[in-house]
């Protein structure tokens, strides 16, 4: 029988993160790599440990717990970061982990604000600073009617090409500064409150750029289709919005626009009249947006490309943007936080975005 590569707490090294770099995956993505494998002796790690919603405890969480005994999000959330990572040597490893996995796992939504999921549809890593697009050329016009077809002809084509354009990478993220003594000496339910301030202010930078490129597109001559309507919404403009995206095969789920369009749409009769629906009546109750016709209505971040601006933005998270990122990035920098010299805690990531499908965003504009 093959000997785990880890065993202990002291077999996460430095080198065994850069082992992590040079295969383009995370330190947790690693450690959950070699888990997955049988490299990770069954005191740091059992695969059928579950946490209280029922879903598997991923290995980083284990070994901080089996390993070090410590419980962060526990009984141990009180204890300060120097008790519970610098007080042993082997335990100083564990405190970059710790930041950059509860960065990537800390958010709470808005209950009526735009995610990022709400207009990104997938991810891709990539290894440089700029990528290559691709566009998905297709609209609903007479030449895909399938009853034009004679035998022999051509059928309805669905074209994907390379962009014209190219996407470039920027830094995301935030930064805590404070002094030595106030970072090691915060407790871990403190250092989750300053990462989730961080965390929530990079996805709101995160969300503008992304309403940027859906909007205004990728470079590639993909800007937003439009729609343009009088100064007071009704049914038949949203009913027009919604036959401009079926055009291009796109089914809006998310409605977005700045408070003044955003507010016209709340204040249709089919929202706030007296034969509204419950949803409504929870919406007066409880300030959660009911749907309008199939579509949520979610808040932009403020200074967002809509802001000011008399549009609405129906997005369809389906066909939404790719996010491409660089895995060889580290959230933060290991070496200086395991030596403590550090003056703040730095959280970077590198990632862009392009537009595939020019149904992600439909905008309407009003009078």
């Amino acid at each position: 029988m093959t000997t785990p590569k880890i065993r202990k707490i002291t077999d996460l090294t430095l080198n065994l993160k850069q082992e992590a770099a040079n295969e383009q995956r995370t330190f947790a993505q690693h450690l959950q790599h070699l888990a997955d494998h049988g490299q990770i002796s069954s005191d740091l790690y059992d695969p059928k440990q579950r946490n209280s919603a029922g879903a598997s405890v991923p290995a980083w969480k284990q070994v901080l717990v089996r390993g070090a005994g410590l419980e962060a999000q526990g009984r141990h959330a009180a204890v300060t970061v120097t008790d519970a990572f610098f007080r042993q040597d082997d335990n100083r490893i564990l405190f970059p982990l710790y930041i950059e996995e509860r960065y990537r796992e800390l958010g709470r939504e808005g209950r009526n604000s735009l995610t990022l999921s709400d207009v990104v549809a997938d991810t891709s890593p990539i290894n440089a600073n700029v990528v290559a697009t691709q566009v998905l050329d297709f609209k609903d016009d007479e030449s895909a009617d399938l009853s034009r077809i004679a035998e022999g002809a051509q059928y309805p084509v669905l074209t994907i090409t390379q962009g014209d354009a190219v996407v470039r990478l920027y830094k995301y993220g935030g930064r805590l500064e404070a002094s030595l003594e106030a970072i090691l000496g915060s407790s871990l339910s403190t250092l989750d409150r300053w990462l989730l301030k961080i965390r929530r202010q990079a996805d709101r930078n995160k969300i503008r750029q992304a309403l940027a490129v859906l909007k205004n597109g990728d470079g590639n001559n993909n800007a937003a289709p439009n729609i343009n309507v009088g100064a007071t919404l009704e049914v038949a403009d949203f009913v027009a919005l919604l036959m401009k995206a079926e055009e291009y095969g796109a089914e809006p789920l998310v409605l977005t626009g700045a408070a003044s369009p955003l507010g016209k749409a709340l204040s249709l009769d089919i929202v706030t009249g007296t034969n509204s629906t419950a949803a409504s009546g929870d919406f007066r109750d409880t300030g959660t947006f009911p749907t309008i016709f199939g579509m949520r209505p979610k808040l932009p971040p403020q200074r967002s490309v809509l802001a000011g601006v008399e549009q609405l933005m129906a997005i369809d998270p389906s066909a939404g943007l790719t996010m491409h990122y660089d895995p060889r990035f580290d959230l933060v920098r290991y070496e200086d936080i395991i030596r403590r010299d550090m003056q703040a805690v730095q959280i970077t990531e590198m990632l862009g975005f392009s537009k595939p499908d020019m149904g992600a965003g439909i905008t309407m504009t009003l009078a």
